[in-house]
């Protein structure tokens, strides 16, 4: 059976192939199916395909998986329970991050779950949402007897002890979805200056030329500072004159405990610079915050306001998502987090950052 160019997903082709070669005894119970990689080298599809099919083919109970070994086609006459390699002791890793309360972090806490599983990794979480809840959680993690910790770090305008303290130790960790600029730590996050770039030049090809820009904490952490890095780079080499009147930062400082106040910075600094005609939002919760205030001031998006976000904002409907924003691969971040533990837990001494590519999904905000 080949893929075919039908209107049916690649993941149900690929199932079905596989199934297929099962059911004709083409792949006998007990045979080992090729890997991952090798499937999405026969069909040329990306990862996330080849894992939604096996996915289909586990819960149907046609295959299994053995963590360190590989995946194997099931015995369907047999009583005897799937084996497990019962001198594989399972790993503990333990999962430090904010509360997730937005998409991005729930997708980031789905995808390193679901990569947890297919490693058989047992899976600790704790949330923290200052640095000093982050070394309790740290300690916390390390008495349960993790062997590696994930760690999403909170905002900062000094490093955190707790983290350079695990460097020192030599204590397997990976950084998700930040790193420490000047310090090589194993990380695992987006290509926020791409993002940047790539959304100023969004913009400016709309045919905007006085954009403003609003981001949250000065922080030692990088994904604000390298968005606006990127922002600069695309408008400097677009020509745009650089304004740092058009600049709002820091907002999240003083607006964390009441968003009411936010939404008025917003509307006195939209007043202030009534040249602005495109808004990019470093946050999807300051994206919704300038839509409310465009609403409010009778801006009308996107004829009057443009308003680009990075992440998607949680607003859709019957026509798919409302916000034109970066979209960051959550998923793609927790498998490859959750692989560099493992590596870092074999080896200590990997040190290792790994970029996850971004992209520009529109949608009806610019």
């Amino acid at each position: 059976m080949s893929l075919t160019s039908d209107n049916q997903p690649l993941y149900l082709q690929i199932r079905d192939m596989l199934r297929e070669k099962i059911n004709l005894g083409v792949l006998k119970p007990g045979d080992q199916i090729p890997t991952e990689s090798e499937l999405v080298l026969q069909h040329g599809v990306s990862r996330i395909t080849i894992k939604s099919a096996l996915k289909m083919l586990v819960e149907d109970g046609l295959i299994y998986r053995i963590a360190g070994k590989g995946t194997f086609v099931s015995d369907p006459d047999s009583s005897e329970p799937i084996p497990i390699d019962a001198n594989a002791p399972y790993k503990k890793v333990g999962f430090l991050s904010p509360l997730a309360n937005d998409e991005f972090s729930m997708k980031l806490l789905l995808g390193v779950q679901e990569a947890c599983k297919e490693q058989n990794l047992i899976l600790i979480v704790r949330s923290a949402s200052t640095q000093f809840e982050e070394q309790e959680g740290i300690r916390f993690l390390r008495a349960a007897g993790v062997d590696g910790l994930l760690i999403f770090p909170v905002d900062g305008e000094a490093y955190s002890e707790a983290v350079l303290s695990l460097k020192t130790e030599g204590f397997p960790f990976v950084l998700i979805d930040r790193y420490l600029p000047g310090i090589k730590t194993n990380a695992v996050y987006s290509d926020n200056f791409a993002g940047g770039s790539m959304g100023t030049e969004f913009l400016v090809q709309k045919g905007h030329r006085q954009i403003g820009i609003i981001s949250g904490t000065k922080s030692k952490t990088s994904s604000s500072e390298d968005r606006f890095s990127g922002y600069l780079d695309m408008a400097k080499k677009a020509g745009l004159k650089i304004e740092p009147a058009h600049w709002l930062t820091r907002i999240d400082e003083v607006t964390y405990m009441d968003p009411n106040i936010g939404r008025d910075m917003i509307g006195k600094w939209l007043e202030s610079q009534p040249e602005i005609t495109a808004i990019f939002a470093f946050s999807s919760a300051i994206a919704l915050y300038v839509a409310d205030v465009a609403a409010m001031m009778g801006k009308k998006v996107p004829e009057e306001l443009a308003i680009l976000s990075f992440d998607a904002p949680p607003i859709r409907d019957f026509q798919g998502c409302w916000f034109t924003y970066i979209e960051q691969q959550e998923d793609k971040m927790g498998e490859e987090a959750i692989g560099l533990l493992l590596a870092a837990i074999e080896d200590p001494a990997i040190n290792r950052q790994i970029v996850i590519p971004v992209k520009v999904n529109e949608g009806r905000t610019t």
